[in-house]
C-alpha cells in the first residue's frame, strides 16, 4: 500500500495537489478510515440485536431505533475510533513531510524542522523546542479530557464477554 501511495504521488504532482492540505487529508483518510471501520465493525457486532428488535416491537421506527438505541450504545466505540484516527494524523511525520510544502506543514513536521533549523550547525534551542512540544500536546490532552469516559468505556467493552 505504501508503494501505491508513493507511486500515486507522481499523479498528485501532475495534478498540483502536493504541498496542499487536500493531499494530506486524502492520505490520512486512506489510513484512518479502514482502521476505524475495522474497529467499529467489531464493536457494533457486540451490540445485541434483541435491543433493536425490542424497540421495533414497541413501535419505534428504524430511524428512532438508530438514534435512541444504537448510537448511544455505539458512542464509546465511535469515540475510540475518532481518537485513534486523530492521533494517527496528529503524530505522523513521514507522509506529511513528503506531501507538504513549507507553507502547509503540519505541527509534527514543523516541530521536526524547528529542532534542526539552527544556522551554522549550532545546537537546537532545546528550551524553545520543549515549549513548542508542550503547546502541541495541549489539544491532545483536551481531547482526552473531553472524551475520557467514552474512551474508558470503549476500550474496556471489548474485553468483557457478556
Amino acid at each position: 500500500p505504501l508503494f501505491v501511495l508513493f507511486a500515486s504521488t507522481q499523479a498528485a504532482i501532475h495534478l498540483r495537489i502536493v504541498g496542499t492540505y487536500p493531499a494530506v487529508i486524502i492520505t490520512y483518510l486512506t489510513f484512518a478510515l479502514p482502521f476505524a471501520t475495522w474497529l467499529l465493525v467489531s464493536y457494533l457486532g457486540s451490540i445485541p440485536m434483541d435491543l433493536e428488535e425490542a424497540a421495533l416491537c414497541d413501535g419505534a421506527t428504524r430511524l428512532q431505533t438508530l438514534r435512541l438505541i444504537i448510537v448511544p450504545l455505539a458512542l464509546p466505540g465511535m469515540v475510540v475510533a475518532l481518537v485513534f484516527a486523530f492521533l494517527t494524523g496528529w503524530n505522523d511525520v513521514l507522509f506529511a513531510s513528503v506531501l507538504t510544502s513549507p507553507e502547509t506543514r503540519t505541527l509534527a513536521v514543523q516541530l521536526q524542522a524547528f529542532s534542526s533549523s539552527q544556522e551554522g550547525g549550532a545546537l537546537p534551542l532545546y528550551g524553545q523546542l520543549m515549549g513548542a512540544a508542550i503547546v502541541s500536546a495541549i489539544p491532545v490532552v483536551i481531547l482526552y479530557m473531553v472524551f475520557q469516559r467514552y474512551l474508558i468505556g470503549g476500550l474496556t467493552a471489548g474485553g468483557v464477554k457478556g
